[in-house]
């Protein structure tokens, strides 16, 4: 996880909530997508185990007579083709509504051809869904972060293409290819979610289709958008200022040691060395006692003191953010923590899963960087990496 870039800035919400990556919920006009998603297995069961409960339709009763992994294939294209259709009316007349009526066009098609047998259906249909998986990639190009609906329809087209292309009957070599080519697929997929997500502030914000959110992993307090008062301001001023002269005696990492600091073995661009003393100490945003000092590795192998991360104590607390929309406070969110050893291990997939024998955090206590480094683009929030790089890690030590 890059510390350094954790978003920063306001962000829209109910004032007091969060405001996370997209990528970990469902954007408000994906619901009824995601509520044809939900009722379509019921409908699948009334199809197959209570017939008799539906009007004779003989395109019905050719789709229960077919294999198992025909099937299969069927409902995911259904499926997929049902949430395209639900996102045209709630995305109002736009780009974005033409394209999944075309989508929805060529899925349903697709499995119209499997369930009336027609030549080459399956290489059709497993075109098809290989496009619509693919096609979020066109969506990723653009920087729209798909959400928890988006990323479910494509487990289904996955389950759909593996389905077709890796039968239970199928030989040895064709389940390998099929598997493998579906794999790589999947791997571009989420590589494609995971560099959009990582970066902060991702989101158009002007064709009304995903508004802008906090980078993979952040939560933001929601506030109200209004600019800093003077008071406050000022108020942002003195905290940097104080908390420059109180960290100037970190500078060599001995000191921070002698004073509890975990600074030892100083590696990387982010290296976040914590005080066990501050961390319970009931001192919220005291320059004086800095919960975390963050140091980097310059390119000579010598460390260099960035600046400090001052956290609160307890979930859902929000840190006093004296500057108001300049000082603020962010969390993280779905994080992956290894148990053997403690440690993180991440954060939870574009899929929903952490790695094995870690377990999922679902909202971490929040914190506030203030960067002290001579020439910081900026004092709170974000420290530009390629500032850092080229400002700070590759200028000689003094």
């Amino acid at each position: 996880m890059n510390r350094l870039a954790h978003g920063g800035g306001h962000v829209e919400g109910e004032p007091g909530s969060y405001v996370g990556s997209l990528l970990y919920d469902v954007a408000p006009e994906h619901v009824p997508a995601l509520v044809v998603l939900a009722l379509l297995p019921l409908v699948a069961v009334l199809v197959h185990r209570l017939p008799a409960v539906l009007p004779p339709v003989p395109w019905l009763g050719r789709l229960r007579a077919l294999p198992a992994e025909r099937a299969l294939a069927v409902w995911a294209l259904v499926a997929s083709a049902a949430v395209h259709v639900a996102l045209v009316p709630t995305h109002g007349l736009s780009g974005w509504s033409v394209a999944f009526a075309v989508d929805a066009g060529l899925l349903g098609w697709a499995a119209h051809r499997l369930v009336t047998g027609r030549r080459r259906a399956g290489l059709t249909a497993a075109l098809v869904l290989a496009g619509s998986l693919l096609g979020l990639l066109a969506g990723l190009a653009a920087r729209h972060m798909p959400d928890q609906v988006a990323m479910a329809c494509k487990v289904v087209e996955v389950t759909g293409l593996l389905a077709l292309g890796a039968p239970v009957g199928a030989g040895r070599a064709r389940r390998v290819l099929a598997t493998s080519g579906v794999a790589a697929g999947t791997a571009l997929v989420v590589v494609g979610v995971w560099a959009v997500g990582l970066s902060a502030g991702h989101g158009d914000g002007e064709d009304g289709h995903h508004a802008g959110s906090p980078a993979v992993g952040v939560a933001m307090p929601a506030g109200d958008g209004e600019d800093p008062t003077v008071a406050q301001t000022a108020a942002a001023e003195d905290l940097y200022r104080s908390t420059v002269r109180s960290l100037a005696r970190y500078a060599d990492p001995a000191a921070a040691v002698a004073a509890g600091y975990a600074a030892t073995g100083i590696r990387g661009h982010d290296f976040h060395a914590d005080n066990p003393r501050y961390t319970k100490d009931d001192a919220t945003l005291d320059p004086d006692r800095p919960e975390t000092l963050v140091y980097a590795l310059r390119d000579d192998g010598t460390p260099v003191l960035l600046g400090a991360m001052f956290q609160v104590e307890g979930l859902r607390t929000h840190g006093p953010a004296v500057g108001g929309p300049l000082t603020t406070w962010h969390a993280h969110e779905q994080v992956c923590f290894a148990l053997l050893p403690p440690s993180l291990a991440g954060l939870t997939s574009p899929l929903g899963v952490c790695p094995a024998g870690s377990v999922t955090v679902a909202l971490t206590n929040e914190m506030i960087h203030v960067w002290t480094v001579p020439g910081a683009p900026q004092r709170f929030g974000d420290l530009d990496e390629g500032w850092l790089k080229q400002h700070v890690l590759a200028v000689p030590a003094p």
